[in-house]
């Protein structure tokens, strides 16, 4: 009994004794956890902080790289644009002002190539020619021109191109840029190793004292030709001039980098040594970059190059944001998501005590967790939803919802696809029916009805989610609004077309008008020789019919070349104020005539705003226009309505206008011609302006064609409605300017005569042989010359001569230079120039220059004494 009682307790106690070692070793277990898995974070966060270290630099020697790399191969694409100046030189003896200004103006200097304030050209003068460049010079139309600064050097080099030719780049006209010692050893070594070289940081002639910027030249030799190079000795000999580009530094920085750098700071420095003379950009400086005070940065770098003529010195630092970006946190999130994990475990750890307070723990952790996921999905801007794979929604964002103008609760329980146009819901389940647990994602572009009727453009990535069997269960979507991206594009791809078709009207118009302007000399002696036949044969002669028949035949052949010449754009002849709706009253009775079949009707807004313009030319749009309607209209009974009216126009409007990209903002009178026809199917819609596309049997295909060359020669535009079955109406837009007094045309004299020499110049063989004929006829005594060298000899010799009637088109020297020689030689010389282009394109060109007059071929003798009479 003592025995029994005694046993139990010894039991109980030897109980207590392994319980309390259990629980010591139980409240010993988190702790130990803690350590261990502290040790464990801290030893793998020092090995990945190594690595995130390395990461680090290697990203900031690829981000310098960049940007080296971007900034040189900008100077490379500005160096091109040199050596494409330095071909034109190679390619002819002589580059003219125009043709050194037409290549700047191919280049789109200013959307192509930011930052360049401009492309010159520098000529080498020396000391003994000096005088005669600044005579040459100054005859060319710049009366002010001079060298400058003045004094005496050796060599001057003086800037005698440079485009484009605006106010701030005149200000370095004529500037000698050997006077200035860093452009001077610039262009030596340019010329030496007949490479491109840069100066160091200069402020450029044309900088003002507002954003005052520095800038460098880039300057590339331009030799003779004719003369070797192969030796330093023999470049010298050759060296013509230099082609250079000023670049203004801020500006050419801002067009390498349209977002500037806020992780890497950088300077540029021409040469290898960080001076203060030397510095070219300090990004951090330049472009304003606030740092924190007393910063230092993580990491930096410096790099030399050997670049046009120059070794550069590149120095970076790593700014505030690079540690950002790279994800210098990184680091510490690991250490923490470390000390997170440590902690858990020493939670669990302290579970094993409280079994009960570990499971409310772990179910809050759980709530928590998808707390977090809620709130992020519903905060996130992008559109979050859920779906099944019949594509029934289970859940929607705020964000999509607020897209979509309805509920959420709205929107749960509807089918996706209600939501987008019929075309793309197919594609959609064909797309889900291809997701597979191996590629669960896929990408697409969806058209979705918006709000009033339109349209929104989503991008979606689907994940699809997938059961134990591989079957599609769920598919979570996120997706972004690309409305503004895709209308961006679409805008893109129009003015890509509108640019090509421009280049393709612009070159058949130069093909036309050249073509024009050669049939003109061959009508030139026709139309000559017939006329004066007609003078010397009586009335009743058998042979005036038949000379009579040819002229109207050379006479509509010259109507052709002036419908080519409107088409070309250069076919304006005689530019007056002019009212639309007095025109159209007074061709109602011809329009009635060309329409048999239509009813025509009139609809003119009164008052109207006058237009410039050529009336014989409008008249050809009225005519042309008229007469499309009425074939498109056949044999049935139809209308035509002409309208008129005015309109101010902004860039928006103009947009959708052919020839709208060249016309400027402002208030334009307006031409309607519509019609009750057939309409035009899209593919005629894009051929209807071609030349000699024609839909008929008969006719030439230039009607339509006249009209597009005369609205751009008149700086207009077009614009065409038309529809199958539902008729076309072609709607012309002319500038609206103020009405001016009409000036009384001065009587024209019959019986006038004139004497004394006068010069003949023209290439043509039948020009000069009708031209002698004629002269000879009003009085005169010619002489003649086939080309501008002959002519400049026979006035030297001539000084008695009265006046020079001057083709302008001749091979060699044209009329434009011969002119330019004539006045040179004789101030007061008397020309008269003759050309198959109209008179606005051609008197234009020497507006201010003391022409004399102006003939267009062919002319009759008739015409030619009016102008020898009014002739000073």
């Amino acid at each position: 009994m003592p025995t029994d009682s005694i046993q139990p307790k010894e039991s109980a106690v030897a109980s207590l004794q392994g319980g309390a070692s259990w629980g010591k070793a139980v409240n010993l277990l988190p702790y130990l956890v803690l350590t261990l898995s502290l040790l464990m974070t801290l030893f793998f966060w020092r090995q990945y902080d190594r690595s995130l270290t390395s990461r680090f630099q290697t990203a900031f020697q690829d981000r310098t790289g960049e940007i080296m790399a971007r900034f040189l191969n900008r100077m490379i694409d500005d160096e091109q644009v040199l050596r494409g100046a330095v071909g034109l030189f190679n390619a002819s003896d002589e580059v003219t002002r125009d043709e050194w200004h037409r290549y700047s103006i191919s280049l789109s200097l200013d959307r192509n190539y930011p930052g360049l304030q401009g492309l010159g050209f520098t000529e080498v003068v020396l000391p003994k020619d000096k005088e005669r460049h600044i005579r040459r010079m100054q005859a060319a139309g710049f009366p002010s021109y001079r060298i400058w600064p003045e004094g005496e050097r050796p060599v001057y080099t003086a800037i005698v191109y440079l485009e484009p030719f605006d106010w701030r780049n005149q200000r370095a006209f004529g500037y000698d840029m050997f006077s200035e010692p860093n452009r001077h050893d610039a262009m030596a070594m340019a010329c030496d190793t007949g490479d491109a070289a840069l100066t160091n940081p200069v402020f450029l002639v044309q900088e003002t004292e507002r954003d005052r910027q520095k800038g460098v030249l880039m300057y590339l030799p331009v030799y003779d030709r004719m003369l070797p190079t192969a030796t330093l000795e023999q470049r010298r000999d050759a060296l013509k001039g230099y082609a250079y580009s000023p670049i203004r530094i801020r500006d050419f920085m801002w067009a390498t980098f349209p977002r500037p750098s806020q992780d890497i700071g950088f300077r540029i420095y021409t040469e290898s040594r960080a001076t203060a003379s030397a510095l070219l950009f300090d990004s951090v400086s330049d472009w304003k970059v606030n740092l924190p005070r007393n910063y230092r940065p993580d990491f930096r770098a410096s790099r030399t190059v050997k670049k046009f003529g120059r070794e550069w010195l590149f120095t970076f630092q790593s700014l505030p944001n690079f540690a950002l970006e790279q994800g210098k946190n990184q680091s510490r999130s690991y250490l923490a998501g470390g000390l997170v994990v440590s902690a858990l475990l020493t939670v669990i750890a302290f579970m094993l005590r409280n079994a009960r307070t570990s499971a409310i723990r772990a179910g809050q952790a759980l709530r928590e967790s998808q707390e977090r996921y809620r709130k992020i999905s519903e905060d996130s801007p992008a559109y979050i939803c859920t779906f099944l794979p019949d594509c029934t929604l289970t859940y929607v964002n705020p964000a999509l919802a607020k897209n979509a103008r309805r509920a959420q609760a709205e929107l749960e329980g509807r089918n996706f696809l209600d939501f987008l146009l019929p075309e793309y819901r197919l594609p959609v389940q064909e797309a889900l029916n291809d997701l597979t647990p191996e590629q669960p994602t896929e990408t697409m572009e969806l058209a979705i009805f918006g709000p009033g009727g339109g349209v929104i453009w989503h991008q979606w990535t689907n994940r699809g989610i997938f059961d134990e069997q591989g079957r599609l269960a769920e598919v979570q979507a996120v997706g972004q609004d690309i409305t503004e991206r895709k209308k961006a594009e679409e805008e893109r791809i129009r003015y890509e077309q509108q640019l090509l078709h421009a280049q393709k009207m612009e070159s058949l118009g130069v093909l036309a008008g050249g073509i024009a302007h050669d049939f003109n000399n061959i009508l030139m002696a026709i139309i000559g020789n017939v006329d004066l036949s007609l003078m010397k044969l009586p009335d009743e002669s058998p042979v005036a019919e038949n000379l009579r028949n040819i002229e109207t035949a050379a006479n509509r052949a010259a109507y052709l070349a002036k419908q080519m010449l409107a088409y070309s754009g250069k076919g304006r002849f005689m530019i007056e104020q002019t009212d639309l709706n007095r025109l159209i009253e007074e061709l109602r009775h011809v329009l009635e005539t060309a329409a048999p079949n239509a009813e025509l009707k009139l609809d003119l807004a009164r008052p109207l705003p006058a237009v410039e313009a050529d009336q014989n030319q409008i008249r050809q749009i009225l005519m042309n226009l008229v007469q499309n309607a009425a074939e498109a209209i056949g044999d049935q009974k139809g209308e035509i309505i002409i309208r008129t009216g005015s309109a101010i126009l902004d860039q928006e409007s103009l947009k959708n206008l052919i020839l709208g990209e060249s016309m400027a903002e402002g208030r334009y009178v307006f031409l309607e011609v519509f019609d009750t026809g057939a309409g035009m199917e899209e593919e005629v819609l894009k051929k209807i302006f071609d030349p000699f596309f024609t839909t008929k049997f008969t006719g030439r295909g230039l009607g339509l064609a006249a009209v597009h060359g005369i609205a751009r020669g008149h700086q207009g535009g077009i614009r065409i409605y038309s529809e199958p079955g539902r008729g076309t109406t072609f709607k012309v837009l002319l500038p609206a300017t103020e009405a001016a007094e009409a000036v009384a045309a001065e009587p024209v004299l019959d019986d006038w005569r004139g004497e004394g020499k006068i010069l003949l110049v023209d290439d043509e063989e039948t020009v000069r042989s009708i031209g002698i004929r004629m002269l000879r006829e009003l009085g005169f005594t010619p002489l003649t010359a086939s080309g501008g060298e002959e002519a400049l000899s026979l006035y030297r010799e001539n000084p008695d001569i009265k006046a020079v009637l001057l083709d302008l088109t001749m091979p060699g020297m044209d009329g434009e230079e011969a002119f330019r020689q004539l006045q040179l030689i004789d101030p007061k010389v008397r020309v008269i120039m003759s050309s198959g282009f109209s008179q606005q394109d051609v008197v234009q060109k020497f507006d201010g220059k003391g022409l004399a007059g102006f003939i267009q071929k062919p002319y009759t003798l008739k015409v030619l004494r009016e102008v020898m009479r009014k002739a000073p």
